[in-house]
């Protein structure tokens, strides 16, 4: 499917997949005669994982490690995981700041709604 249709199904923009392209997060897609990208359902999934690891502030240049890393084949499984376990860990972090902002917001509320 071309650049229009992946950008439907995944719900993001065309320039937003052409810019990750272009960045290096997508070199295994192939392109038609006319150098226009085709993309396939595993493409979309791969598109999905970069969505949603963009959207938790994963670098892009930690994103195209792993593409190039996987490229290179299944002996870079183990690097590629420790890449994925330090962004998990990094969010694991997040969540938990994340979970005391919002209870010191309903102690703030309570506080408020008490005055």
């Amino acid at each position: 499917m071309n650049v229009k249709h992946a950008a439907e199904k995944i719900g993001i923009s065309t320039h937003t997949i052409r810019y990750y392209d272009k960045s290096g997060l997508f070199p295994f897609i192939a392109r038609d005669a006319h150098g226009n990208r085709n993309f396939s359902e595993t493409d979309l999934y791969w598109i999905e994982f970069v969505k949603c690891m963009r959207q938790t502030h994963m670098p892009i240049v930690q994103i195209k490690k792993i593409a190039e890393l996987y490229e290179q084949g299944p002996s870079t499984k183990q690097s590629r995981i420790e890449i994925l376990k330090s962004h998990q860990q990094n969010l694991i972090a997040q969540s938990a700041l994340i979970d005391d902002a919002l209870t010191i917001l309903d102690d703030k509320f309570a506080l408020i709604e008490n005055e």
